[in-house]
């Protein structure tokens, strides 16, 4: 679920903001079944790897990465290999199939793996809020009553699927009624050349583009606000089978990561230089990371602090899903996430 990013980079949604689950990767389940999720990817038992949610890092990666530099992980008895999918559709599949152990995903993902029969959980929250939002040029006012025959840049990953239906019945719209223009890396450099009338995105994402191009801040009109649910978007997750085998790395993983957002959030300008020398080819200026790293900062910590899940969330995330067709089925609150990995 990715569309991060300037011109030739990433964007965010391109990069995946949800995987589409497939038939494939709900065949996938019966290698871990068979063994695969029980070793994992790593060869040494004190080593874990991260399936990221994109072929190339970007600004979301700070926390690893920073634990990774600042020695958190290390403390922790931890080594953590952060590894890359082919595209942006393949982290829940590579987690499945025991090539990563964990997976940076989002909670879409996991409400369709399980409807799919992947036995794929959450661990711990990422970010706390749901960001996704209609995106405009700036100071161009976006209203949900004028969107009528626009041009609309979607991606094709799984929380744009979720999020458009709540879109559309708020402006009193079918599908038919808007142009949809299906975004493949990036709508925001289009939506800035006005070749398009509003881009959808994540807010950090759209920052970390116009912010440093304009020196100004993209017009925003939040999901959130037309009916959406506010929950998190963006999680990290494993195999029941390969965390109940792995407990004490999983914990130590956790563990480092959040020490690597407090961290983070403390220092951007220091955090994202940090990422900058690690990942020189991100396709983003230091600029442009640091602005999107401050934007993602603001929306790790909830009510209960860093990673921490309920119940709440995710009844109200697979109850309006389900309740705009984008979800057939929906299971107990308690079978999508556990909380029990997490820091002491």
């Amino acid at each position: 679920m990715s569309n991060r990013r300037l011109g030739g980079g990433r964007t965010w949604m391109a990069k995946r903001l949800g995987t589409t689950v497939t038939a494939g990767v709900a065949a996938a389940t019966a290698l871990t079944a068979c063994g695969a999720g029980t070793t994992g990817s790593s060869s040494a038992q004190n080593s874990v790897s991260v399936a990221y949610d994109g072929p190339t890092a970007d600004f979301e990666a700070i926390p690893i990465i920073v634990a990774q530099k600042k020695g958190f992980y290390k403390a922790h008895g931890v080594n953590v290999n952060l590894i890359f999918p082919p595209n942006n559709s393949t982290t829940v599949k590579m987690v499945a199939s025991g090539q990563g152990d964990i997976g940076f995903d989002t909670t879409t993902d996991v409400a369709f793996a399980r409807q799919a029969g992947i036995d794929m959980v959450s661990i711990a929250n990422y970010s706390q809020f749901n960001n996704w939002a209609l995106i405009g040029r700036p100071g161009e006012n976006i209203s949900i009553h004028n969107l009528k025959n626009k041009k609309i840049g979607v991606f094709t990953d799984s929380w744009t699927k979720a999020m458009m239906p709540f879109i559309l019945r708020a402006a009193g719209l079918n599908p038919n009624q808007i142009q949809p223009i299906i975004a493949t890396t990036d709508d925001i450099v289009p939506l800035l050349a006005s070749k398009i009338d509003i881009a959808t995105n994540t807010t950090n994402y759209a920052i970390s583009e116009v912010k440093p191009t304009t020196g100004k801040m993209p017009s925003v009109l939040l999901a959130t606000k037309v009916g959406a649910p506010n929950v998190p978007i963006w999680v990290y997750t494993g195999m029941s089978t390969w965390l109940k085998a792995h407990p004490k790395v999983t914990q130590a993983f956790l563990a480092g990561t959040e020490e690597g957002m407090i961290w983070a959030t403390a220092h951007p300008q220091s955090a994202a230089s940090i990422f900058q020398k690690a990942y020189p080819k991100n396709g983003l200026s230091l600029k442009s990371n640091l602005a999107g790293w401050e934007s993602t900062a603001t929306l790790l910590k909830g009510r209960s602090g860093y990673m921490k899940q309920d119940e709440h969330e995710w009844a109200e995330l697979v109850t309006s899903l389900k309740g705009v067709g984008a979800l057939s089925s929906a299971f107990p609150p308690g079978d999508y996430f556990t909380n029990a990995y997490l820091p002491k």
